[in-house]
């Protein structure tokens, strides 16, 4: 984060195709081929394409307007949002499914389809978790019928951690073609490790010069916006835990839970039907009291997170 971006000549010199601005358009008869067109014929072969980079490379952007493009190929197009902290498909703490039916402009414009709770905003802690979430959620898209599968992750990429968890993601959604979006080798570690197998095909890409970096605090803004937007349709809720049990990740149940803990809120056949913020907790009555937009009807279970968010 920081600092200033790099020179589009310096880009090319590290072999890397810059990306057009925003209102650039790719596909009009007559046009200049711009790397965005590279990327899409890529994706438009490929049934599962994973898009990395680090934080603030237009990896969202880059989906939402390759998911865009396909679909108005007519294509049938579906989008795994695994970045859990900057969620677009779905609120913070879970990975998204969306169906993508046109052209969009932005990604949370998709058509949700199913949500996977990981509980936390952030993945070091649910590297494995967050994984198989996206993996599952993958197959559910191609077990529906869906042609072509975009992927875009969170910015997490260097470091062990970094590697360990892009390494993960990979293995379980097993796609086909990944896109590297990087200003200079901060993603060459995992992309130099993909390359040695038969597949993914690896492409790199550079960020569009108007891609803007964030702060700390912006993306902590931006998961708080996201969350009070969910939450602003929820109800309150009181629940009896005899009938709506209430269990960790581990499936044990508990006894305990602090005011602002994010829940994940599961239907009948285990599904991830949103999401909850615990209101208060009655041990002794054997209640708890949430803020959810899912209907009390449909609640079959509640399983803690580590998230908290308190307005």
């Amino acid at each position: 984060m920081g600092g200033p971006e790099m020179a589009p000549q310096l880009v090319q010199a590290r072999g890397l195709r810059p990306l057009g601005l925003p209102g650039q358009r790719s596909g009009r008869p007559g046009e200049a081929v711009t790397p965005l067109d590279h990327a899409l014929e890529a994706a438009a072969r490929a049934r599962v394409t994973l898009i990395l980079g680090t934080s603030d490379t237009g990896k969202t952007s880059l989906t939402a307007r390759l998911a865009g493009a396909l679909a108005a190929r007519g294509e049938r197009v579906a989008v795994v949002d695994a970045d859990v902290g900057q969620s677009e498909i779905g609120p913070p703490t879970t990975v998204g499914l969306g169906r993508v039916p046109g052209a969009l402009a932005r990604l949370g414009e998709a058509e949700v389809l199913a949500l996977e709770f990981v509980g936390d905003t952030s993945p070091v802690r649910y590297i494995r978790e967050t994984a198989a979430a996206t993996g599952r959620l993958v197959r559910r898209a191609l077990d529906a019928g869906f042609e072509r599968v975009l992927v875009d992750t969170g910015g997490l990429v260097e470091g062990p951690l970094g590697l360990a968890l892009k390494r993960a993601k990979v293995r379980a959604a097993d796609p086909d073609l990944v896109l590297v979006l990087q200003r200079r080798e901060e993603s060459e570690p995992i992309a130099r490790a993909l390359e040695r197998g038969a597949r993914p095909s690896v492409v790199r890409l550079a960020p569009s010069p108007a891609v803007v970096r964030r702060s700390a605090a912006r993306r902590r803004e931006h998961r708080e916006r996201a969350l009070r937007d969910y939450l602003a349709r929820a109800a309150t809720l009181t629940l009896a835990t005899a009938r709506v049990p209430l269990r960790d990740g581990r499936g044990e149940t508990l006894t305990e839970v602090a005011q602002g803990l994010l829940l994940g809120v599961l239907g009948a056949g285990g599904e991830t039907l949103g999401i909850a913020r615990v209101n208060a907790w009655d041990a002794g009555r054997g209640r708890i009291t949430v803020d959810t937009p899912v209907a009390a009807e449909r609640i079959a279970a509640l399983v803690a997170g580590r998230a908290t968010w308190r307005e």
